[in-house]
């Protein structure tokens, strides 16, 4: 039981980043990433993941309505108001337990790209300002009812476990403060979760359930890369950075790190003081204010590529000197997994005292401070 707690919850995380930038993002979140995962086959989880900027996940096939979405690998399929489009999909092939998902959601792309360059998508405020609708498909080997599968996971936490038969299947609802936030339904020897976030009504999520229809599972993808264990996968990511960073490379860099914004975080003495000092910049804006110390010979960053890891968390990071005419400033590099891929995702800047020169300027702000 436990495994499906820890398995699902890292699932309903990943989900919920893409879809809030929360990651969201993250936003790497997750971190926010989009796969390709409709019919034809979906993407597999191992691939790297394509940027929230880019296209979003194409349509079902030409033949379904509009606001039907099917994905043949999960073999499901239903129908969402016309707002929705297919956010984030994600298949887990070598999973025992969570096969994959799919996050719908009724911001458009550009909102996402804008509420990134803005900050409008962070926090909860961000969440709510969209609707977001998730799908999730779990194996069940047990062949439970969705009564009796729902209690195990974590989506039944504070919520009450209603037996039902929904669209025609054995399901069940998670009743929370009067109001289903979640509904479970067995088919093709799997339980499929629908859930809601953000401003998404209980309505939308209630009408969603009832269009289900299972389909003909697909045959599952096979990775498309070869599994790295999380310190392969940072450690060569600090050996890209350290190079790019020597070489000057603005371009290499950006592609190694997030594309929604940089989070920094300032220590005087050794004491956290928060993002108060640091407001988060949005990534592109940062690369090009980088491409033009590198360009005016203003900036020199040596990075040690050893990692080092955070005794809690577990979060990887890796220490670098950033060289400037009248200082020298550490600044650690944060490195996160956001969807399959190693990111440089935030900085946290250290300086020995409150005396002297803190003002960070670009490329970390916009301006003096």
């Amino acid at each position: 039981m436990a495994t499906r707690r820890s398995l699902t919850t890292l699932a309903v995380v990943s989900l919920i980043v893409v879809a809030g930038a929360v990651a969201v993002d993250a936003a790497r979140s997750q971190s926010p990433t989009e796969f390709a995962a409709v019919s034809p086959t979906p993407t597999a989880m191992a691939a790297p993941a394509a940027s929230p900027f880019g296209p979003a996940a194409p349509s079902a096939s030409a033949a379904l309505p509009p606001g039907t979405f099917e994905n043949a690998v999960l073999g499901y399929r239903i129908t969402l108001p016309v707002a929705y489009r297919r956010m984030s999909a994600s298949v887990n092939p070598g999973a025992t337990e969570v096969l994959g998902g799919e996050s719908y959601t009724t911001s458009t792309a550009e909102q996402v790209r804008d509420d990134c360059r803005t900050g409008a998508g962070q926090g909860v405020g961000g969440l709510l300002r969209y609707g977001y609708v998730t799908v999730q498909a779990h194996r069940n080997p047990d062949g439970l009812s969705a009564a009796k599968w729902a209690p195990g996971s974590p989506y039944s936490t504070h919520a009450v476990v209603e037996p039902a038969v929904i669209a025609g299947y054995d399901a069940a609802r998670l009743v929370q403060g009067g109001e289903v936030r979640a509904y479970v339904l067995g088919a093709n020897a799997r339980m499929y979760v629908l859930s809601r976030s953000g401003n998404a009504p209980a309505q939308v999520l209630a009408d969603a359930a009832e269009s289900f229809r299972a389909v003909t599972p697909a045959p599952l993808p096979a990775p498309t890369v070869a599994p790295v264990t999380r310190r392969e996968g940072a450690t060569q990511l600090a050996q890209r950075l350290a190079q790019a960073f020597a070489a000057k490379d603005a371009d290499a860099i950006g592609a190694l790190m997030t594309d929604c914004r940089m989070i920094s975080t300032e220590t005087i003495a050794g004491a956290p003081l928060g993002t108060d000092h640091f407001p988060s910049r949005f990534a592109p804006e940062f690369i090009d204010a980088l491409r033009g110390h590198f360009a005016r010979g203003e900036l020199t960053v040596t990075v040690d590529p050893n990692l080092q890891q955070h005794p809690v968390s577990g979060e990887f990071s890796i220490a670098s000197q950033w060289r400037e005419a009248t200082r020298t400033t550490r600044i650690d590099l944060l490195l996160g997994e956001r969807d399959g891929r190693w990111l440089w995702h935030a900085a946290t800047h250290h300086f020995p005292s409150r005396t002297g020169d803190r003002c960070i300027r670009s490329p970390w702000v916009a301006s003096s401070c």
